[in-house]
């Protein structure tokens, strides 16, 4: 099994119907599962317990499998969380020649989110590996928008997002960083429904509070296109992303 690893994703693994059946995949009767996608929206799945071994060690990790595409450059994603390791580091690219690490307090040491001050908003930091845009979520988006720090930027394009899934995403302009980081490309969330589910009935919808997510801003490769390394400690629930000065 090839497993692509996506640091959004938790503690687990994730699996589309059509791999959970090539690789005879056993799911466990009666267990769902739910993965929350911003806006109110979730991904319904199934549960199985697949026997991985990571070199010398073997582990019954907990598998979604969703009837989503999940991921076309492997059999599915594995989250950070799932791997058998106090220290798990992630290389971007080459040390850089004057290097300065960014240093976030995670909540959860399997969850590899971060947070920190975004055009005056506190927001949450996730990563993207696997696609160059930076994309802030709706609840970041209606704060940076009525500040006038994000733009508009031309029509309305349809973006991945998360498990196969996409969505419609409006483009913007601004000079927002994240700790000194410039984001590329970049996107908003909108309204627009999620796409690319296998069945119509796995994706959930309800309705979104008004304080339903906080606001966050997911980093593109384009973003980290300077950094060489992230890194997290589970023992001391530090992520260290190494970048240039």
């Amino acid at each position: 099994m090839r497993l692509e690893v996506d640091l959004r994703f938790p503690s687990g693994l994730a699996l589309s119907g059509a791999s959970s059946e090539r690789l005879r995949v056993r799911r466990l009767p009666l267990v769902g599962v739910r993965v929350g996608v911003d806006g109110g929206a979730s991904l319904r799945g199934r549960v199985a317990r697949p026997r991985i071994e990571f070199g010398d060690e073997a582990s019954r990790a907990w598998t979604a499998v969703f009837q989503a595409p999940v991921t076309t450059r492997a059999d599915g994603v594995i989250g950070p969380g799932a791997l058998p390791h106090d220290i798990v580091t992630v290389t971007l690219g080459p040390e850089p020649a004057a290097a300065r690490d960014i240093v976030f307090t995670l909540e959860d040491a399997d969850v590899w989110i971060g947070e920190t001050q975004v055009g005056g908003e506190t927001m949450r930091v996730s990563f993207d590996l696997a696609h160059g845009d930076s994309v802030f979520n709706r609840t970041a988006a209606r704060h940076l928008d009525a500040s006038g720090a994000i733009v508009s930027n031309g029509e309305l394009a349809e973006r991945h997002l998360i498990l196969g899934l996409r969505t419609l995403m409006q483009p913007v302009r601004t000079e927002l960083t994240v700790e000194r980081l410039s984001l590329g490309p970049t996107f908003a969330r909108t309204n627009s429904p999620l796409l690319g589910a296998d069945e119509a009935d796995a994706i959930v919808v309800q309705a979104e509070a008004e304080n339903a997510a906080p606001a966050a801003v997911m980093l593109g490769r384009d973003a980290l296109a300077g950094c060489s390394s992230i890194s997290v400690n589970r023992q001391t629930r530090r992520m260290t992303l190494r970048c240039a000065g």
